[in-house]
């Protein structure tokens, strides 16, 4: 298989960053470093790969029925974090690529985690951050470890791959900020939008700790959460808007051959659709071409959601990335649980 292999030095692709950054979209500046920033991106497929191996074969020792999938970052969230993080350059970020893993409970994520952290391999364990133990101000909770491409491969050496490890209640909650967000056109995921929507979800990530034995984060300490969820809940019809949601999206249209590795997915949020195109993997420079090119074409326009994502199928994609498919069903379940608790006390 052909890898894409970086093209240009790591100064080059910093101002490349630092061109988009600043330069308007339609400048020389900004056309002549947006081929620079999707070399740097695509490059990160084949570490990726790598990473990927060696989650996946941790994870299903610790969880048969783990879910191991993986993603190229999309263009506008790379731009809206350098935007965020201006003193961030391009060739520093840690995400671009990313794995992840999604496991039954917190005691299989850290199975999880300590068989990486002891398993052999080149590759650099670079940094670690337990969201679980310590969640993020927004409730975020999961684990996430940065490795340093370290194998064989000169031209790959010291690219930077994301692994996240999550329960499927931790996953479920993610997804549904993701789908909230999308669809209320808010960053709840990063934080920005709407203050009720941000607590709602703090005070859910809160009570979906406590369903798994955790303590909620420290910043929410006095606050009644339970009760601050079912009024926050009732305040902005969740419940409602959840189920709209579910079936915002009412017809997926797939190009699904045998044998696939990567999927294009392209949510079309005015239409309602979603379209997957599938590739093999010697395809990858195919579907990385297609990503960038439909990327530039919708740079624009807000309705349309690109991501280039592998996994072992449409069925583990839908699980692994359910916001693309506007389901928040297991969100919802949990939410009931938590409910389910505040009638019994």
């Amino acid at each position: 298989m052909r890898w894409i292999k970086p093209q240009h030095s790591r100064e080059r692709v910093k101002k490349a960053g630092n061109s988009i950054l600043d330069a308007h979209p339609d400048s020389a500046e900004f056309k002549e470093a947006l081929p620079i920033f999707h070399n740097w991106r695509a490059a990160h497929a084949f570490p990726m790969q790598i990473i990927l191996d060696l989650l996946r074969k941790n994870a299903i020792k610790a969880d048969k029925n783990a879910l191991v999938v993986q993603r190229l970052k999309r263009e506008i969230s790379i731009f809206r974090k350098l935007h965020r993080q201006r003193t961030m350059n391009l060739c520093r970020m840690q995400d671009i690529a990313g794995c992840r893993a999604v496991v039954g409970n917190n005691r299989k994520v850290y199975n999880v985690y300590s068989r990486l952290k002891n398993s052999t391999t080149k590759n650099i364990l670079f940094r670690e951050r337990d969201y679980i133990a310590s969640p993020k101000d927004s409730g975020y909770r999961g684990i996430h470890l940065i490795y340093k491409y370290n194998g064989s491969k000169e031209k790959f050496r010291n690219l930077l791959v994301e692994i996240q490890l999550r329960s499927r209640i931790q996953h479920s909650w993610a997804t549904a900020v993701e789908v909230a967000g999308t669809f209320t056109d808010q960053a709840l995921k990063a934080s920005i939008g709407d203050s009720d929507w941000l607590e709602f979800f703090k005070c859910a990530s809160a009570e979906f700790a406590k369903l798994e034995g955790c303590e909620p984060s420290e910043h929410l300490h006095g606050v009644d959460t339970l009760r601050r969820l079912a009024e926050l809940s009732t305040k902005l019809e969740v419940e409602k808007r959840l189920s709209a949601f579910n079936v915002a999206v009412s017809k997926i249209t797939e190009n699904n051959q045998q044998g696939a590795s990567y999927y294009l997915l392209r949510l079309d949020l005015k239409n309602r659709m979603l379209r997957i195109v599938s590739y093999k993997k010697p395809e990858l420079a195919e579907a990385t071409t297609y990503y960038d090119l439909h990327e530039a074409e919708n740079k624009y326009n807000d309705s349309i959601d690109l991501v280039l994502v592998s996994g072992e199928s449409i069925k583990d994609l839908k699980k692994a990335y359910p916001n693309y498919f506007s389901d928040t069903a297991e969100f919802s379940r949990n939410l009931e649980k938590v409910y389910k608790q505040m009638v019994r006390s």
